[in-house]
């Protein structure tokens, strides 16, 4: 499926004097990924190492391999839309809708720290993702321009994405009137973080769940990890009424989560407690243990996508500069496959794939 899919790409380069086929570079760069490597040499490495396996299975017969440079040169330069068009096209291909379930997508943004430039006076390129938190699926990318911030890329791709019936779940940040109106106007609904600088809001919220009776509450098993326990509650509040009533009427419904934490100190051997609560506003109504899971699995972004970018995929470490977003799609299309098989350890995985070219050719959905 992947490999089909990326052949669909209009290849950037004149006709003439191509010993490479696009659709060969950037398959073989995602297969390098998922065998741990983070640059362009190491890309180069992968194919030389492999080559006659990869002869063998899609019958190259190159005269001589593509130098570092070359797949550099050839994956800089790839069309940005084309590739997100080909990236969105595969992601709905191994998302699982046979369940029929609601789906929950959450939006989220990351910096690509290693790709500034001071030389060029180049910032950092930040990059907004959608992130289907069931399944641990990127659906989509949009850079977020120097100009601008994640509030209207982040309206924006709601409305290109094309999904329906969905929830989207957003950080504070985009605790926006027109986010919610995007949302409707979509066929969707959204559960977004009320930002401790929209007072008038926040007071609201407080003020309501001080004076008011909770339609239903849900009690979260406490759990304990990593040297802390945690345990958190739900309260869900329906037809809510505001200060500024016109602007939030989309609101169908407010949520209050209490989190109770005690943390291990080791040094002084005691368990020190803390409390934190924040409130949701909701253009649907859901219960209690529902918001509960989707709150808590809007930060998975964090830890199943960002957190094993950075770590597993070196995408912090990376000083690619030049359209550098181009080799992180690279790395959504690797990550997406790991998900879609299921694999749970990823930094092992690669591992394992970096001595057997043969196990991520059998990989579900890549050839």
């Amino acid at each position: 499926m992947l490999y089909n899919l990326l052949f669909k790409i209009k290849d950037h380069r004149r006709g003439q004097g191509r010993r490479y086929l696009l659709g060969h570079i950037l398959f073989f760069s995602i297969l390098a990924i998922l065998s741990g490597a983070t640059s362009y040499r190491k890309v180069h490495a992968f194919i030389k190492v492999n080559y006659v396996l990869l002869n063998e299975t899609f019958a190259l017969n190159w005269n001589r391999l593509p130098a570092h440079t070359t797949i550099r040169d050839i994956i800089q330069g790839v069309c940005t839309e084309d590739l997100e068009e080909c990236f969105r096209a595969y992601s709905d291909f191994l998302s699982d809708r046979s369940h029929g379930a609601k789906r929950f997508v959450a939006f989220d943004g990351k910096v690509l720290r290693g790709s500034f430039d001071h030389f060029l006076g180049q910032s950092a390129i930040q990059v907004l993702s959608a992130f289907l938190t069931d399944q641990r699926i990127i659906l989509a990318h949009e850079e977020i321009a120097a100009k601008t911030n994640e509030i209207p890329t982040a309206q924006e791709m709601m409305s290109k994405l094309g999904l329906s019936d969905c929830v989207f779940t957003f950080d504070a940040i985009n605790c926006q009137e027109n986010t919610l109106s995007v949302g409707k106007e979509t066929g969707n609904e959204v559960i977004a973080q009320v930002k401790g600088n929209q007072k008038t809001l926040f007071n609201d919220c407080q003020a309501l769940a001080e004076s008011s009776l909770s339609s239903d509450k849900y009690e979260e098993p406490i759990t304990k990890d990593h040297n802390r326990i945690e345990g958190r509650s739900v309260q869900v509040f329906p037809r809510p009424t505001f200060s500024d009533d016109s602007k939030w009427r989309l609101v169908n419904t407010v949520v209050k989560v209490d989190r109770e934490r005690w943390t291990f100190n080791t040094r002084s051997k005691v368990w020190e407690p803390s409390h934190e609560s924040s409130f949701y506003i909701s253009t649907t109504c859901l219960t209690a243990k529902a918001f509960c899971q989707a709150i808590r699995n809007h930060w998975s972004i964090e830890n199943g996508n960002h957190y094993v970018r950075d770590v597993s995929l070196g995408e912090d470490r990376s000083r690619i500069r030049t359209n550098p977003h181009i080799f992180a799609k690279l790395r959504s299309f690797a990550l997406n496959i790991l998900r879609a098989n299921h694999v749970k350890n990823v930094s092992m995985e690669l591992f394992t794939n970096s001595m057997n070219l043969s196990h991520i050719l059998n990989y579900t959905g890549v050839c």
